[in-house]
């Protein structure tokens, strides 16, 4: 399958991630080092990259190791399996189910693999703080900060959500655990787990703190939140030009670190709490939509795991098979509904939903006196209903981004196109000529928007001369700025359908 999504960016992510990774093949540790995306993925992409490969091969390698990911993230959701009590056929009708869905997130180009390689180190990480003998074995706390850490590696939000999870479940052990010798276990294990944890992000931390100057856990959470701020302008770079990050970088996405946003505080005022509040509620709106995009079932499995959970504190603590997958999907979820909330970013979300209704699954065969050809309705129903969406999309995603890509060669191998490039248009304009500029591995300097208008012909002109821009994408026959580029020639001689190239220096 694998020929047919070789071409798919994913967006700017992906791109700048390679970028980086690129840096770390070549020794640029100055440039590669990076606060706003986590390193590990553009570190298990160096040995793809060592050998000066091309832009297209690269891209590749992003999807062999993305399946390299999803094949030992197969392994530990059949590991945290056996943490959901469930006969053995509904266990493997799941992990049947599971392939498709791991397809679905390693190869459909709307997914970034670092939420991918995320998944992997947190299910794993579930599989051994669900341990109903968590105590037994010193092991397990040093085990979790290692895929603690390895998780924060890869995405910065997994620092804020291991601490409190992990903090939380050792509670939870603690007090369901009487014994005097298991308890001081358990505080041993946390001990263990805390301390691994801070060594190795905090190894990482004081390297990003050193280069920016200021002590940081990360930039990405800060940015973020400054971007849905009240008084927010958008991603700089989508308003107007901008240099990249580096003279290797093809955005100035690489490192967004540096752009200048709103900072912004819910406490600052009565309106900024207002506003806190009604990002929200639209948040779990919108979790709510996404969760029921998962299946029709997808719901229906959260709520009775909610009912089942309104039960005395006492009670609830030691009904662990319902306590643990439901806590741990509100907390996931409730540091994503402060900010904003993305498809991608829901994925463990889904995986335990998958679980949780095999569970539900599993108590009702015990409960009800169905038959065993009510048992396998019943069964493909559920596999259906979640399989539906994995199974469609990577149907319809068939040679996603294999336009760009043939655009690209032509480019650069009949009209020879290369260094620093900007475009008309916005969205899916944007991201057309950033894919471009990836595949021609040249700077894309942004669009011709300044406050989300389109500039004027001085103002355009102005930041061809100050970016020193080479070449000028204007898409889908637009007359904007026409006047201005009349002066500059156009390459293709209007060969492209919906394309034409200026070359602006030189002209």
């Amino acid at each position: 399958m694998l020929k047919y999504y070789q071409y798919s960016i994913s967006g700017q992510d992906l791109i700048s991630v390679i970028s980086i990774g690129q840096l770390y093949a070549e020794g640029d540790l100055h440039n590669a080092i990076n606060g706003y995306w986590g390193p590990l993925f553009s570190w298990l992409l160096v040995p793809f990259l060592l050998f000066k490969s091309s832009q297209s091969f690269a891209l590749y390698s992003t999807k062999i190791l993305s399946l390299i990911i999803g094949f030992f993230t197969l392994i530990g959701i059949r590991f945290l399996s056996y943490r959901f009590e469930m006969d053995e056929k509904i266990r493997l009708s799941i992990l049947f189910l599971m392939i498709f869905v791991v397809l679905y997130f390693s190869l459909i180009p709307s997914f970034f693999p670092m939420d991918l390689l995320l998944l992997c180190f947190l299910v794993y990480y579930l599989y051994f703080i669900f341990d109903p003998n968590y105590s037994d074995k010193l092991f397990n706390g040093f085990v979790c900060g290692i895929l603690g850490a390895m998780a924060y590696l890869t995405k910065e939000y997994a620092l804020p959500f291991f601490i409190v999870h992990f903090v939380l479940f050792n509670m939870f052990h603690y007090v369901n655990d009487i014994s005097r010798v298991k308890r001081r276990k358990i505080l041993k294990n946390f001990a263990i787990g805390i301390v691994v944890f801070f060594i190795i992000a905090g190894a990482w931390s004081a390297i990003i703190s050193d280069k920016y100057g200021k002590i940081t856990t990360g930039t990405a959470g800060q940015y973020n939140y400054e971007l849905v701020g009240p008084d927010s302008q958008g991603i700089p770079m989508w308003n107007g030009f901008m240099k990249p990050t580096n003279d290797k970088a093809i955005t100035t996405w690489e490192d967004p670190s540096y752009d200048k946003l709103i900072k912004w505080s819910p406490f600052h005022s009565v309106k900024n709490f207002i506003f806190q509040l009604t990002i929200i509620g639209n948040n779990i709106i919108k979790t709510i939509g996404i969760i029921q995009t998962f299946s029709i079932f997808a719901i229906l499995i959260l709520i009775a795991y909610i009912v089942v959970c309104i039960q005395p504190p006492r009670k609830l603590i030691s009904d662990t098979d319902y306590l643990y997958p439901l806590t741990t999907i509100l907390l996931f979820i409730g540091g994503y509904i402060l900010v904003f909330v993305e498809f991608r970013y829901l994925i463990l979300v889904n995986i335990l939903l998958i679980l949780m209704g095999g569970y539900l699954i599993n108590k009702l065969f015990k409960k009800t006196s169905l038959t065993d050809i009510g048992k396998i309705v019943l069964i493909i129903l559920f596999i259906s209903s979640f399989i539906l969406l994995p199974v469609t999309s990577i149907t319809q995603e068939i040679n996603e981004g294999m336009y760009i890509y043939n655009l690209s060669n032509i480019l650069s191998n009949q009209y020879n196109i290369h260094g620093n490039l900007a475009s008309n248009g916005e969205n899916s304009q944007y991201y057309t000529s950033e894919g471009v500029a990836y595949f021609l591995n040249s700077p894309y300097y942004g669009t011709n928007l300044i406050n989300w208008k389109i500039s004027s012909d001085s103002e355009l002109e102005n930041n061809f001369i100050k970016y020193k821009i080479d070449y000028y994408l204007l898409w889908d026959n637009s007359t904007a700025n026409i006047n201005l580029l009349s002066k500059y020639k156009e390459v293709t001689n209007g060969t492209i359908a919906g394309l034409k190239v200026y070359a602006i220096n030189g002209r």
